[in-house]
Protein backbone atom coordinates (compact mmCIF):
# COMPACT_ATOMS: atom_id res chain seq x y z
CA UNK A 1 0.00 0.00 0.00
CA UNK A 2 1.44 3.35 -1.09
CA UNK A 3 0.34 6.76 0.20
CA UNK A 4 0.99 10.13 -1.43
CA UNK A 5 0.27 13.44 0.36
CA UNK A 6 -0.07 16.42 -2.00
CA UNK A 7 1.19 19.35 0.07
CA UNK A 8 2.90 22.32 -1.61
CA UNK A 9 6.51 21.82 -0.59
CA UNK A 10 7.28 25.54 -0.32
CA UNK A 11 4.46 26.04 2.20
CA UNK A 12 4.40 22.67 3.95
CA UNK A 13 6.30 23.98 7.00
CA UNK A 14 3.43 26.37 7.79
CA UNK A 15 1.40 23.47 9.18
CA UNK A 16 4.33 21.49 10.54
CA UNK A 17 6.34 24.24 12.27
CA UNK A 18 4.60 26.41 14.88
CA UNK A 19 7.28 29.13 14.64
CA UNK A 20 6.86 29.55 10.88
CA UNK A 21 3.06 29.46 11.21
CA UNK A 22 3.17 32.20 13.86
CA UNK A 23 5.44 34.31 11.63
CA UNK A 24 3.10 33.78 8.68
CA UNK A 25 0.04 34.83 10.70
CA UNK A 26 1.84 37.89 12.11
CA UNK A 27 2.97 39.06 8.68
CA UNK A 28 -0.42 38.60 7.00
CA UNK A 29 -2.11 40.45 9.87
CA UNK A 30 0.46 43.27 9.79
CA UNK A 31 0.11 43.68 6.03
CA UNK A 32 -3.68 43.46 6.16
CA UNK A 33 -3.76 40.57 3.71
CA UNK A 34 -6.86 38.45 3.16
CA UNK A 35 -5.26 35.33 1.76
CA UNK A 36 -7.15 33.30 -0.82
CA UNK A 37 -6.26 30.07 0.93
CA UNK A 38 -7.44 30.94 4.42
CA UNK A 39 -10.92 31.83 5.63
CA UNK A 40 -11.63 33.61 8.90
CA UNK A 41 -12.39 30.31 10.67
CA UNK A 42 -9.32 28.52 9.35
CA UNK A 43 -6.59 28.05 11.93
CA UNK A 44 -3.85 27.23 9.42
CA UNK A 45 -3.30 28.20 5.77
CA UNK A 46 -4.23 25.78 3.02
CA UNK A 47 -1.10 24.02 1.75
CA UNK A 48 -2.66 21.39 -0.52
CA UNK A 49 -2.75 21.34 -4.32
CA UNK A 50 -5.52 23.53 -5.79
CA UNK A 51 -7.40 21.86 -8.63
CA UNK A 52 -8.35 24.10 -11.52
CA UNK A 53 -11.09 23.07 -13.94
CA UNK A 54 -8.81 21.07 -16.25
CA UNK A 55 -7.15 19.23 -13.36
CA UNK A 56 -10.54 18.42 -11.86
CA UNK A 57 -11.69 16.86 -15.15
CA UNK A 58 -8.52 14.78 -15.41
CA UNK A 59 -8.92 13.43 -11.87
CA UNK A 60 -12.60 12.74 -12.50
CA UNK A 61 -11.58 10.59 -15.47
CA UNK A 62 -9.43 8.51 -13.13
CA UNK A 63 -11.92 8.42 -10.24
CA UNK A 64 -15.47 9.03 -11.56
CA UNK A 65 -17.29 8.09 -8.32
CA UNK A 66 -17.51 10.66 -5.52
CA UNK A 67 -18.80 10.29 -1.97
CA UNK A 68 -18.59 12.15 1.32
CA UNK A 69 -15.64 10.86 3.29
CA UNK A 70 -17.87 9.55 6.09
CA UNK A 71 -19.81 7.38 3.61
CA UNK A 72 -16.79 5.77 1.94
CA UNK A 73 -16.70 1.98 2.43
CA UNK A 74 -14.86 0.61 -0.61
CA UNK A 75 -11.46 0.19 1.06
CA UNK A 76 -9.62 0.90 4.30
CA UNK A 77 -8.30 4.45 4.53
CA UNK A 78 -4.64 4.32 5.65
CA UNK A 79 -3.68 5.77 9.03
CA UNK A 80 -1.44 8.37 7.38
CA UNK A 81 -4.39 9.68 5.37
CA UNK A 82 -6.64 9.65 8.45
CA UNK A 83 -4.07 11.80 10.27
CA UNK A 84 -4.10 14.30 7.39
CA UNK A 85 -7.92 14.37 7.47
CA UNK A 86 -8.00 14.77 11.26
CA UNK A 87 -5.54 17.70 11.19
CA UNK A 88 -7.45 19.43 8.37
CA UNK A 89 -10.79 19.02 10.19
CA UNK A 90 -9.44 20.20 13.53
CA UNK A 91 -8.02 23.31 11.88
CA UNK A 92 -11.12 23.95 9.75
CA UNK A 93 -9.09 23.90 6.57
CA UNK A 94 -12.05 22.95 4.36
CA UNK A 95 -15.84 22.97 4.47
CA UNK A 96 -16.15 19.40 3.23
CA UNK A 97 -14.20 16.27 2.36
CA UNK A 98 -14.82 13.69 -0.35
CA UNK A 99 -13.32 10.42 -1.49
CA UNK A 100 -13.07 10.05 -5.26
CA UNK A 101 -12.66 6.46 -6.43
CA UNK A 102 -13.06 3.98 -9.25
CA UNK A 103 -14.91 0.68 -8.84
CA UNK A 104 -12.64 -1.04 -11.36
CA UNK A 105 -9.19 0.26 -10.43
CA UNK A 106 -7.89 1.10 -6.92
CA UNK A 107 -6.12 4.25 -5.69
CA UNK A 108 -8.79 6.59 -4.25
CA UNK A 109 -8.29 10.34 -3.75
CA UNK A 110 -8.97 12.49 -0.69
CA UNK A 111 -10.37 15.84 -1.82
CA UNK A 112 -11.02 18.88 0.38
CA UNK A 113 -13.37 21.61 -0.81
CA UNK A 114 -14.65 25.08 0.02
CA UNK A 115 -17.51 26.96 -1.57
CA UNK A 116 -16.27 29.46 -4.15
CA UNK A 117 -18.31 32.35 -2.76
CA UNK A 118 -20.72 33.35 -0.02
CA UNK A 119 -23.59 33.04 -2.49
CA UNK A 120 -22.56 29.51 -3.42
CA UNK A 121 -22.39 28.65 0.27
CA UNK A 122 -25.79 30.17 1.01
CA UNK A 123 -27.43 28.43 -1.97
CA UNK A 124 -25.37 25.24 -1.51
CA UNK A 125 -24.32 25.25 -5.17
CA UNK A 126 -22.44 21.97 -5.52
CA UNK A 127 -20.92 23.05 -8.85
CA UNK A 128 -19.33 26.17 -7.33
CA UNK A 129 -16.59 24.68 -5.18
CA UNK A 130 -12.84 25.13 -4.98
CA UNK A 131 -11.28 21.68 -4.68
CA UNK A 132 -7.90 20.64 -3.31
CA UNK A 133 -6.11 17.32 -3.72
CA UNK A 134 -4.94 16.13 -0.32
CA UNK A 135 -3.92 12.48 -0.67
CA UNK A 136 -3.99 9.31 -2.76
CA UNK A 137 -3.44 5.73 -1.69
CA UNK A 138 -3.41 2.25 -3.16
CA UNK A 139 -1.11 0.31 -5.44
CA UNK A 140 0.38 3.35 -7.17
CA UNK A 141 0.58 6.78 -5.52
CA UNK A 142 1.92 9.16 -8.19
CA UNK A 143 3.36 12.66 -8.15
CA UNK A 144 0.87 15.27 -9.35
CA UNK A 145 2.24 15.71 -12.93
CA UNK A 146 2.12 11.94 -13.54
CA UNK A 147 -1.38 11.78 -12.07
CA UNK A 148 -2.50 14.51 -14.49
CA UNK A 149 -0.93 12.60 -17.39
CA UNK A 150 -2.88 9.49 -16.38
CA UNK A 151 -6.13 11.47 -16.40
CA UNK A 152 -5.28 13.08 -19.75
CA UNK A 153 -4.62 9.70 -21.35
CA UNK A 154 -7.85 8.24 -19.97
CA UNK A 155 -9.83 11.15 -21.46
CA UNK A 156 -8.02 10.74 -24.77
CA UNK A 157 -8.80 7.02 -24.93
CA UNK A 158 -12.45 7.64 -24.06
CA UNK A 159 -12.73 10.17 -26.88
CA UNK A 160 -11.06 7.79 -29.35
CA UNK A 161 -13.43 4.97 -28.34
CA UNK A 162 -16.48 7.21 -28.79
CA UNK A 163 -15.24 8.39 -32.19
CA UNK A 164 -14.67 4.80 -33.36
CA UNK A 165 -18.14 3.79 -32.19
CA UNK A 166 -19.69 6.77 -34.01
CA UNK A 167 -17.78 5.94 -37.21
CA UNK A 168 -18.94 2.33 -37.03
CA UNK A 169 -22.55 3.42 -36.58
CA UNK A 170 -22.32 5.91 -39.45
CA UNK A 171 -20.92 3.24 -41.80
CA UNK A 172 -23.73 0.89 -40.86
CA UNK A 173 -26.35 3.60 -41.54
CA UNK A 174 -24.82 4.35 -44.95
CA UNK A 175 -24.61 0.70 -45.93
CA UNK A 176 -28.09 -0.34 -44.72
CA UNK A 177 -30.22 2.79 -44.29
CA UNK A 178 -33.51 0.88 -44.57
CA UNK A 179 -32.85 -0.84 -41.24
CA UNK A 180 -32.43 2.50 -39.48
CA UNK A 181 -35.43 4.09 -41.19
CA UNK A 182 -37.58 1.17 -39.96
CA UNK A 183 -36.17 1.68 -36.46
CA UNK A 184 -37.12 5.36 -36.56
CA UNK A 185 -40.61 4.58 -37.86
CA UNK A 186 -41.13 2.02 -35.09
CA UNK A 187 -40.03 4.65 -32.54
CA UNK A 188 -36.73 2.97 -31.72
CA UNK A 189 -33.82 5.28 -30.96
CA UNK A 190 -31.02 5.77 -33.46
CA UNK A 191 -28.11 7.41 -31.71
CA UNK A 192 -24.85 8.68 -33.17
CA UNK A 193 -23.16 10.36 -30.22
CA UNK A 194 -19.83 12.13 -29.89
CA UNK A 195 -20.74 14.22 -26.85
CA UNK A 196 -18.20 14.35 -24.03
CA UNK A 197 -20.65 15.67 -21.45
CA UNK A 198 -23.69 14.19 -19.72
CA UNK A 199 -25.68 14.58 -16.52
CA UNK A 200 -23.46 12.04 -14.77
CA UNK A 201 -20.06 13.51 -15.65
CA UNK A 202 -18.21 16.81 -15.29
CA UNK A 203 -16.42 16.64 -18.60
Amino acid sequence: MEVKIYRELENEALILDEVQLAEYNDLTAELGLQTIEQSEEQKVPNVYAFLNSAMTKQLHAICPRHTDVKDYKKSTIPVEVLKVLKFAKENKMYEGYEIWYNDVEPDPLLIGWNYSSDTAREKKYSWQKDRFLMARWGDCAMDLPKLMDLGFNKLKQELIDKAKTAISTCKSVIEEPEIYVRKILSEQSVNIDLKTISDSTIY
